[in-house]
């Protein structure tokens, strides 16, 4: 099962989703694996982590390459170039099971305390700066998801802000994207965008809306009048403990939290939980944006045609 939060910078979607990942790691035997793929690394120490190091982050040059060297496994790739963030899993990859991620080389950059795994995806450093654009530290994650099998675990990711997902394939790469939303004009306005977009990618059914940051009816009032009832799950409302972990730095604490946000929480995850296995279903969308991304001068000049990558016999199992 696999979801992911988003929103406008400063919605709160990164204290919402390591709050999810806290309150579904102490209900459930299964395991809970976070990927903050946000600019602003926060997922690990909302969860009670120490920070992630550079060396260890999924993006940086060494770690991507010992990742990708993995899952390319029997395949005929000629080169790592060669093996592109839409690249697919065949039968003769490697593939990462949520429930076995010891046997994997992830298992290496990211920390791990009981069922509960997270890792961060990176960020800006000083010699990237003015030569780089962080859709490209995107792709490894979207390297991962493409060869991730999350049956029997739960995959929580913390995304890039606004619609940046529409990018590449990380837009179709969920079972539920939730919406965060404010109740002001600008969190309205990416919510708009954001559906507008997802109606035209054929994921708006997978996207659900939580109102935040609610202080009032008339707060509560505001984004049910932009949202329509069908996406709306329902409003966090002001937290004294996660603002009070806002100021200090401290961890999350479910048990401190809100009841009605805690409420919001278990509505979350029984939504995610009552929705069809989908694995095979995305493999089809990803074999589709693949063949978008690789039709491409650019691509075929480089690399030539990689539209063969794509095994239309592999199927997660």
């Amino acid at each position: 099962m696999r979801i992911a939060f988003v929103g406008k910078g400063g919605s709160g979607k990164s204290t919402i989703a390591a709050s999810f990942a806290s309150y579904t790691s102490k209900n459930t035997d299964k395991p809970v694996v976070v990927f903050d793929a946000d600019l602003n690394i926060h997922a690990p120490e909302l969860l009670g982590f120490n920070t992630i190091a550079f060396e260890k982050h999924l993006s940086h040059p060494g770690v991507t390459k010992i990742i990708k060297q993995w899952l390319i496994g029997e395949n005929d790739i000629p080169n790592i170039g060669a093996f592109r963030k839409t690249t697919p899993p065949t039968r003769k990859s490697n593939i990462i099971k949520i429930t076995e991620l010891q046997n994997t080389p992830l298992v290496d950059f990211g920390l791990h305390k009981n069922k509960l795994s997270v890792f961060a995806v990176g960020t800006y450093q000083n010699n990237e700066i003015g030569a780089s654009c962080y859709h490209n530290n995107l792709s490894i994650f979207e390297s991962i998801l493409n060869h991730l099998d999350d049956k029997n675990g739960y995959l929580v990711a913390d995304m890039v802000a606004g619609v940046d997902s529409f990018a590449g394939t990380l837009h179709a790469q969920f079972d539920i994207t939730c919406l965060i939303v404010e109740p002001t004009k600008r969190g309205v306005e990416v919510y708009e965008k954001y559906n507008t977009l997802a109606t035209a990618a054929g994921v708006v059914d997978n996207l659900i809306v939580v109102g935040n940051k609610v202080r009032s009816e008339a707060d509560e009032k505001f984004i049910k009048k932009y949202v329509e009832a069908d996406k709306l799950l329902g409003c966090f409302v002001d937290d004294e403990h996660i603002r009070h972990i806002d100021q200090t730095g401290e961890q999350i604490d479910i048990e401190k939290m809100n009841e009605h946000n805690i409420k919001l929480l278990t509505l979350i995850k029984a939504k995610l939980e009552e929705l069809p296995d989908s694995r095979n279903i995305r493999l089809r969308k990803i074999w589709e944006l693949h063949k978008k991304y690789v039709s491409q001068d650019f691509i075929k000049e480089r690399f030539g045609d990689l539209s063969g990558q794509i095994d239309f016999d592999f199927r997660f199992k």
